[in-house]
């Protein structure tokens, strides 16, 4: 279903669903069909996969913490506490996390770029786009904005509440979505299965 608070952030916040779904499908015909342009060790192989997971579980957690704290207070207030007093999008960079994850998980530095660059090209846009309709709905934004990095955290911000408003249905949508993510694992010992023995 389509709210009217994305309909009026344009059409990549809209549309964001398909335009992942499209994304995931063009990224996998890459990862599958293009033989990697840079092959490594398997030392140096074996640590990115290991960053990736370490990656991949941090942006879990990360999605996890930022539901908790927005619970649900999202478009009702402006949240300015625990991860949202570091980063104005702590659950983008939470994604992106799950993302360059991802892509070191296969060991292969040309498919981790294309999915950082995507995920960039994807999210900033949404980002701005939220931006600005928060801007327009929230005067406090305003002041919120000039203090608090839009992505990238600064940690040297946070600020805690004593107190949380926990939204559990959204808590479990949250941590079911971003596990998800770790469908690539099987993915990858797949491939690394179907490579040796071809």
């Amino acid at each position: 279903m389509n709210s009217p608070r994305l309909r009026a952030q344009g059409f990549s916040n809209l549309h964001r669903k398909l335009i992942f779904r499209l994304l995931a499908i063009a990224l996998a015909v890459y990862l599958f069909y293009i033989p990697n342009p840079w092959q490594l060790h398997e030392s140096p192989a074996t640590g990115l996969r290991f960053t990736g997971v370490l990656l991949m579980f941090g942006g879990i957690l990360g999605r996890i913490f930022s539901t908790l704290s927005i619970g649900g207070l999202k478009d009702r207030i402006i949240v300015q506490t625990e991860l949202y007093s570091v980063c104005r999008n702590p659950l983008y960079f939470s994604s992106f996390l799950m993302a360059a994850g991802t892509g070191l998980l296969f060991a292969r530095l040309d498919f981790t770029i294309l999915v950082v660059a995507a995920f960039m090209g994807i999210f900033l846009p949404m980002m701005r786009n939220e931006a600005r309709f928060l801007r327009e709905k929230f005067p406090e934004y305003a002041d919120y904005e000039r203090r608090v990095p839009l992505f990238f955290p600064n940690f040297l911000l946070w600020q805690e509440r004593e107190q949380y408003q926990i939204n559990f249905r959204l808590l479990k949508r949250t941590l079911f979505d971003a596990s998800l993510i770790l469908l690539a694992i099987p993915v990858m010992l797949f491939l690394r299965v179907w490579a040796g023995g071809s």
